[in-house]
This record gives C-alpha cells, structure tokens and sequence, in this order.
C-alpha cells in the first residue's frame, strides 16, 4: 500500500485524480473497514495535516456572511466551538468517546454517509452547505442532496470534501439535537433528531427539522415543518407530531432496532428537541428582561 501525505489541497486533489487512491483524515472509520476486509486500497491521501482544511471561521462570500467549517475539523473542535448552533455541537458530541472526537473529523463524519451519523441530522436541519473541490475546480451541494443511500453520496471520482458553509442567519436560530443507542458510552445512533427553529415570542415562525436512522439516507421532514409553523411551542403535543412524521420515514428492522420501535423513537426525539429549544427561548427571553 501506497501512503501520501500532501501539504495543500491542491497537491491533495492532483494526487487523488492521478492516484484513485482514498482518502484518510482522521482515519477511525477507514481504519476499521480496512481492518475488517471491507476495503483494501491500494494508495491511502493523507489530509490530516492540511491546515486549510481545518478551523472555524466567520467569513462571507458571494451568499453572505456565512460560518465556515473545514473538512479536517475535528468532531471535538466541532463540540467544544462557542460560536456553532447548539444542535450541531450537541450532535458532535454524541459521537464515540473523547479518544475518537479528538482523532475523527466532521469530513469524515459526512463523507462516512451512514444514516445514523450524528452530525448529519442537525447539517440537514441548518442547510449546510458542501464545497467538493477536484482538480479540476470546485463544486456546491446542498446537504440534502449529498447522500444517496447507506455509505453512498454525490462525491465523484477525484473530489473530497474541502469545506462546510453554514448560514450565519440559520445559525442564529434555536436548535438542538437528540439520539438515542443501546448503550452509555460510545453508541450508535438507534435514531437521532435535530430541528432548528426560527422564533418570535415563543412562536415558531420558521423551521427545519432532521432524522437519521430511519430511512436510508437522513431525511429532513417538510411535512413537519409545514406542520408546526405558527404554533408555540408550549402548545405542542406529542399526537402533532406523529402523522407528519410517519408519514416521510422509512425505518427498518435490523440488529439494532426494529422498525416500530424506531417510528416510536422518531416522533419522541423530535418532541424533545423541541423541548429543549424552548427552555432555550425561555432562558434567553429571561435574560434579555432583566
């Protein structure tokens, strides 16, 4: 097996079109597939020490002011970040032990494309979008287009994940994000759920909303969101919730859960979210009254 280590994107790019070699960031994914037979690549493009595909920057471009995310971001970076929405940061910090937040990256997080990643469900929810650079130049997705099926996504032969927008704007709603696994430490998602909200005196007055683990890709729930638009959140009841979202998941029985018991967990993550978004606002509202 071949191992490079390029300095820039750049030489990243030219190295992964030339080489149709994989790409290695934090490596806590890809080590185990290796591991277990799963792949077996001839060259392996090390990024990790890419120091522009790392950090969290507020910067604008040709949309806005937006909250920019590099690749390499580690997922405790992610965490630990005072400036990031509640919800990514709270789904960041889901993932795996400390030992895997501080070696994996948000990149690999997304680039990984299972549906039950911890990050996804609040990327959907904030409409984050993916910069996909290759050799040739650089392309934008939308997060809700990048996944097309369990470990499968848009990325084409020569691209990698170079970076994340975040709309500033988005990022200043309230958001917050739930999962539940099987166990304490270090579980996968069973189900997670993320919704960020848009609100004016406690009512919602816009709202995106997020499941993984329920369907072969994570899904962002419209009929949800059309739903609870106009309605405070005190007013929400776990019933308002079960219709509109049943009626976009498909979750299956597999060694983790079954089905039914992953529609139950969907409508119940949900409603909790949105109760922490509203002890958030409370606080909040709380705060600028004194």
């Amino acid at each position: 097996m071949n191992y490079l280590k390029p300095s820039t994107v750049e030489e990243a790019t030219e190295l992964l079109g030339s080489s149709q070699g994989m790409i290695l960031a934090g490596g806590t994914d890809a080590c185990v597939y290796m591991a277990e037979g799963f792949c077996d690549p001839e060259t392996l493009i090390d990024i990790g020490a890419i120091d522009a595909l790392r950090g969290i920057e507020a910067r604008q471009d040709e949309g806005g002011d937006i909250l920019w995310i590099g690749a390499c971001t580690t997922i405790s970076e992610i965490s630990d970040s005072d400036i990031l929405p509640q919800g990514l940061r709270q789904g960041a910090h889901a993932i795996g032990s400390p030992q895997i937040r501080n070696l994996g990256t948000i990149g690999g997080n997304i680039c990984n494309a299972s549906p039950c990643g911890d990050t996804l469900a609040p990327l959907l929810s904030l409409e984050a979008l993916f910069v996909l650079r290759s050799a040739s130049g650089a392309r934008t997705v939308e997060s809700a287009d990048f996944f097309t099926g369990p470990k499968q996504t848009v990325l084409q032969e020569g691209e990698l994940l170079e970076c994340i927008h975040l709309s500033t704007a988005a990022c200043a709603w309230t958001s917050a994000f739930r999962m539940i696994g099987n166990r304490n430490g270090q579980a996968i998602s069973q189900v997670n759920a993320a919704v960020n909200l848009k609100l004016e005196d406690g009512v919602i007055q816009a709202m995106r909303s997020a499941v993984g683990s329920v369907a072969p890709i994570p899904l962002r729930l419209p009929q949800l969101e059309e739903a609870l638009v106009g309605k405070t959140l005190q007013s929400i009841q776990l019933s308002d919730l079960r219709a509109p979202i049943m009626a976009e998941i498909r979750p299956i029985d597999d060694v983790r859960s079954t089905a039914t018991y992953r529609q139950e967990l969907a409508v119940t993550l949900i409603f909790d979210a949105l109760m922490d978004c509203a002890q958030q606002d409370a606080t909040a509202r709380e705060g600028a009254a004194e």
